[in-house]
């Protein structure tokens, strides 16, 4: 019976794609003529990894991010049948080995790039008014590995049953791990084959901008976004769950303000606002806060994902009317996580929203050519906007440390 107690393992928080994540930024209070279109893309890719953050606010690797030690009440919280539990729990106690004791660790690599093409359109409504529709289009590419190192203390307990003859249970402590991560997959349902690379549509923006304040010296737009859900859905049996969807509607607001300063400078203050409302869905519910694998699912799990907020500050330096060189910093943080339902004990469904909250600092800076002078003096064939930009994240809580470079291109029509 002790065997199969102790190949149980377990294993720690699942790679879930952060919700705050460094992606293209340029700020500007800047409006489109009233009917004028434009349509473009914005193309940006991840191009170097630093790790994670972690909850302290530590660079880490994303191997400690995901890795997690486990004590011998990690092992008891696995077992479901209450008659094997209590075998087990004798059996520890028999070995003395204490509940706190450390059984070994856990050791989970992930690496997650992603890129990203938006495509939108937009048109000039009014002299103060704009309207923009965003389909951003998502790839991530996936490398995740899993394994148990047996600590000091089991591999003790199987010398242990080795010197008294116990070879079978002794050979299935050590070799029934190997492969743990694969069988507890299939023990609990879970669709264990996820997609190294994935490509969806990753909800639609619905953008409207108003200039509020148009003076010379100072501007002040206000960008009013629905979020709408859209493109590939996962589900409870999927094992790897990366949140590149809203999956319930969402509303941004967001202001922006520009003060013109001497020598060709400006600087470009925002703030914003992000508020998601609760939906239902079916969850997998933790059995403990070592694990999220499990077999109970509650189809009608209420899920409230945090709120999110942040701000930018950006330093524009135009010296001809058609180049603009930039850098800024941006900060945003996201609330964490609510669950609920009924089915369960509300502190299993509380495991659902460890470490959810999230903080997030970017550092980006960049180059915008404008050709719509050119244009209209004859000097180049179209009127574009070609904006590259480079950031790297700075600081950071639960979220990936990454670098990322980005192109965007609006073409424009009347």
């Amino acid at each position: 019976m002790l065997y199969q107690v102790l190949i149980l393992l377990l294993f720690s928080q699942l790679a879930q794609a952060t919700s705050l994540v460094n992606r293209y930024q340029y700020l500007s209070t800047g409006l489109l003529p009233a009917g004028v279109w434009t349509f473009g893309v914005s193309h940006g890719q991840s191009v170097g990894s630093g790790g994670s953050f972690s909850g302290l606010g530590q660079k880490v690797s994303n191997q400690e991010f995901f890795s997690k030690d486990i004590t011998y009440s990690n092992l008891l919280d696995e077992i479901k049948n209450p008659l094997e539990q209590d075998l087990a729990r004798a059996a520890f106690e028999v070995y003395e080995k204490d509940h706190n004791e450390n059984a070994g660790t856990v050791i989970n690599d992930v690496s997650v790039s992603q890129k990203s093409n938006a495509y939108f359109i937009g048109r000039g409504l009014s002299k103060k008014s704009n309207l923009f529709i965003i389909f951003p289009v998502v790839t991530i590419q996936t490398e995740f590995s899993s394994e148990f190192r047996h600590g000091d203390s089991l591999l003790n307990l199987a010398q242990k049953l080795r010197d008294e003859g116990q070879f079978i249970e002794a050979h299935e402590i050590i070799a029934k791990s190997q492969d743990a991560l694969r069988k507890r997959l299939d023990e609990n349902g879970y669709r264990s084959r996820y997609p190294r690379e994935l490509t969806t549509l990753a909800n639609i923006h619905v953008n409207h901008r108003y200039a509020a304040i148009s003076e010379p010296t100072f501007q002040l737009s206000a960008d009013s976004t629905l979020i709408l859900p859209a493109g590939k859905r996962f589900d409870e049996d999927d094992f790897l769950y990366y949140k590149i969807r809203e999956e319930q509607v969402s509303f941004r607001q967001n202001l922006t303000a520009m003060v013109n300063l001497p020598a060709n400078f400006s600087l470009l203050p925002s703030l914003y606002y992000q508020k998601r409302f609760a939906f239902e869905e079916g969850r997998r519910i933790p059995n403990n806060s070592a694990s999220p694998l499990s077999e109970d699912i509650d189809p009608d799990t209420r899920i409230k994902y945090g709120d999110s907020f942040g701000g930018s500050l950006q330093v524009n330096f135009t010296p001809l009317d058609s180049y603009v060189f930039y850098l800024g910093q941006s900060y945003e943080q996201r609330l964490k996580d609510s669950y609920s339902g009924s089915r369960f004990s509300k502190e299993r469904y509380n495991y659902l929203a460890q470490d959810t909250d999230q903080t997030l600092g970017v550092g980006y800076l960049g180059i915008a050519l404008n050709t719509i002078e050119y244009f209209l003096s004859n000097k180049f064939p179209a009127p574009l906007d070609l904006n590259l930009q480079y950031s790297f994240t700075n600081f950071g809580k639960n979220t990936f440390n990454n670098q990322a470079v980005a192109m965007n291109l609006m073409v424009f029509y009347k």
